[in-house]
Formats: structure tokens, sequence, C-alpha cells
């Protein structure tokens, strides 16, 4: 394993930032559905309905973007604290780990 020179202050400031606006894109996915649903249904009608339908359909990666972004801060927060506990290969088995995270089927290597 290599060396590690991880300026820890840092990188807390920056997920500490980086959590503070994705924490609101679970709430902006979830305004948004609730919005579609509502809007569909208030207009009683096949063509609205069925462009929503297709609209949903073409955003819903954007659901994978969310979850993928809790996954990597997840593990980007367990790697630095392994690192600062002192444990490195704890600390690259997380990296690892974050750098598994949830993959929308589209985007899969096949």
């Amino acid at each position: 394993m290599g060396a590690w020179d991880l300026h820890v202050p840092a990188i807390q400031g920056v997920l500490t930032k980086t959590q503070g606006v994705a924490k609101g894109f679970e709430a902006e996915m979830t305004s948004l559905q609730t919005s579609m649903q509502n809007g569909t249904q208030a207009t009683q009608s096949q063509i609205i309905a069925t462009a929503m339908s297709t609209f949903a359909d073409k955003i819903k990666p954007l659901e994978f973007v969310v979850k993928r972004t809790g996954d990597a801060m997840t593990g980007a927060v367990n790697a630095v604290n392994a690192y600062v506990k002192g444990d490195l290969e704890m600390a690259a088995n997380a990296q690892k780990a974050a750098s598994s995270a949830t993959v929308p089927p589209a985007w899969e290597k096949k």
C-alpha cells in the first residue's frame, strides 16, 4: 500500500460543504415526484399523464445520482475516520467501498 498523507481538516471541510448541498437532493426529488403526481391527477388528461410518465422515465437516473452521492459521502467519511484512527487497511477498504457506490443499471459495464 502506498503512503497516505491526508490533510484531514481540509477533507472534513469539503465533506461538510458537500453534505450541506447534497442533503437537499432527496427532498427536492420527493417534491418533484409529488408535484408531478398531483399535476397529473389534477388535469385528468391522458395526454398529460402520458407526457408526465415519459418525463418521469427520463429523469429516473437522477434518483441514482442522489443514491450514489450518499454512498460516496458515506465511503469518504468512513475512509477519513479510519485514517484518523490509524488503520490504513480499513481506510483502503473504505476508499474502495466509496468507489463502488450504487451505479444505475444503464451505466453498468457490459
